[in-house]
């Protein structure tokens, strides 16, 4: 049975949301019908529909099911702070179709102890060792992000350089290391520095958008602190909330 089966039903139900199979305003088959479509449990169909709604692609509406919501028109690239599937996250979003192409180069990858300073960037232990990431973020060839990034080692024990250039997220999904449960972000904009200024294309900013997220796995540790910066014109932060 393929892993994180949920991930591939959302995949395939927001392609169909996408390419109109199911238009703005109606409504999805029910739970039990999608269970038995997919041959999965109505538990594995509730996370695909969660995450879907977390997308704001749907809404679930009691005593009528869940809904296809209009789209929202954004000539900028849309990211959410909540997001748990990495940077290639970005392609879900119906907003980002005009995205052609992501890379992503890494700068810098090694290991490194927790000393007094970086406890208090990272909320880490002191002691602790951790893989410091530096990864510069291109879309459609043009450097728009620059990420840096403290995964603690006892968490992620074998990372490696080859998965730092390709998903870490999905690298500890596809590893069954263990569930990310739950992320704290905090957003600002600041002033660009020297280095930020020759490595993303600012054009004329003076200023970066800066995303600091720390993320968590299912039984409570903090395994992540990741850094953003950002092209404050070219990105939308993003949430989406249900009341």
């Amino acid at each position: 049975m393929p892993k994180n089966l949920y991930s591939d039903i959302y995949h395939i139900l927001k392609g169909e949301i996408d390419s109109n199979v199911y238009p703005p305003k109606t409504i999805l088959p029910g739970e039990e019908d999608l269970s038995e479509r997919f041959s999965v449990t109505r538990n594995t169909i509730r996370r695909a529909l969660k995450k879907l709604q977390s997308d704001g692609l749907v809404y679930t509406v009691k005593g009528r099911g869940v809904v296809v919501l209009e789209p929202i028109v954004d000539n900028r690239v849309i990211f959410s702070a909540a997001n748990h599937f990495g940077f290639q996250d970005l392609m879900s979003f119906p907003q980002n179709k005009f995205i052609k192409k992501l890379t992503t180069k890494v700068l810098e990858f090694k290991e490194v102890e927790i000393d007094d300073k970086l406890s208090k960037h990272t909320s880490f232990t002191v002691g602790d060792m951790a893989y410091y990431v530096e990864r510069l973020r291109m879309v459609n060839g043009k450097a728009m992000a620059l990420d840096t990034s403290y995964f603690r080692k006892e968490s992620i024990p074998d990372l490696s350089l080859v998965n730092a250039q390709g998903s870490i997220y999905q690298y500890i999904r596809d590893e069954q290391l263990f569930k990310i449960a739950a992320a704290r972000s905090v957003a600002s904009v600041e002033t660009v520095t020297d280095k930020e200024s020759k490595l993303l294309d600012l054009n004329e900013a003076n200023c970066v958008g800066a995303l600091k997220k720390y993320v968590y796995t299912d039984l409570g540790n903090l395994f992540e602190c990741t850094e953003t910066k950002y092209v404050p014109n070219h990105f939308s932060l993003v949430g989406f909330e249900s009341y």
